[in-house]
């Protein structure tokens, strides 16, 4: 991952300042008025929030890239194997841009330790297992961000679709008083810089993306991939 880029260097540095204005002036008065938040506006939160769990994902990826695989070691003909092998890489790399996001986040939660909105504490506590405790960053947001990231990162023209639904998944969080601003901007941060380090590790090594001139990985296309022996877990 290259912070030389002009673009990705601007993206960090406007996305951390965020974040520490939101944890100085913005997060608690946002909480304090989302409790008196329509109910109606609450239960839609409570559909969208949905969204942001990463099991069905990550089990959905798993299932496509082993079918995949068995597709690729059986099927007798060259241009259907390879096409396989593209796809089960692909849905290899979505699969690992929504679980390392997640687990990061998990990390840095346990690190930090920041209260949750709902709790009446001023101070971190960090390395508490508890729920109360885990409110920087946010899980949600971070699985939204991520999986956002890493289609926009393969389908170009779906990046701002996809932005709007994690954006939507992280102001769910918000709205439901379980994270403050603070926390979604932190996830999508992290989010960021794990898929783009997972995008330029596959583009390394040829898998789904390439390195382009101007040294940003760029999407390979499926008649150029290279046909790559997968082997199962």
């Amino acid at each position: 991952m290259r912070f030389r880029e002009p673009r990705l260097l601007l993206t960090f540095a406007l996305l951390l300042m965020a974040i520490l204005v939101a944890i100085l002036l913005i997060d608690r008065p946002l909480s304090m008025a989302m409790r008196t938040i329509d109910p109606q506006l609450r239960s839609i939160a409570e559909w969208v929030t949905a969204f942001g769990r990463s099991t069905v994902y990550l089990v959905s990826l798993a299932i496509a890239a082993m079918g995949l695989i068995v597709i690729s070691r059986f099927d007798t003909s060259h241009r259907r194997k390879a096409l396989a092998q593209w796809w089960a890489w692909v849905c290899i790399y979505l699969f690992l841009a929504v679980a390392i996001p997640g687990i990061l986040n998990d990390v840095v939660k346990l690190l930090v330790g920041r209260p949750r909105p709902t709790v009446e504490v001023g101070h971190l506590s960090p390395f508490s297992f508890g729920y109360d405790f885990q409110s920087f960053p946010s899980g949600h947001a971070a699985v939204a961000f991520g999986l956002a990231f890493g289609v926009a990162a393969l389908w170009p023209r779906w990046r701002w679709p996809m932005l709007l639904f994690a954006a939507a998944v992280a102001a769910s969080r918000i709205v439901l008083d379980a994270h403050y601003l603070g926390d979604v901007i932190a996830s999508a941060l992290l989010a960021l810089l794990a898929v783009r380090w997972l995008t330029d590790l596959f583009a390394s090594r040829g898998l789904v993306f390439r390195q382009g001139g101007d040294g940003r990985p760029r999407r390979r296309l499926v008649s150029r991939a290279r046909s790559r022996r997968i082997t199962p877990a």
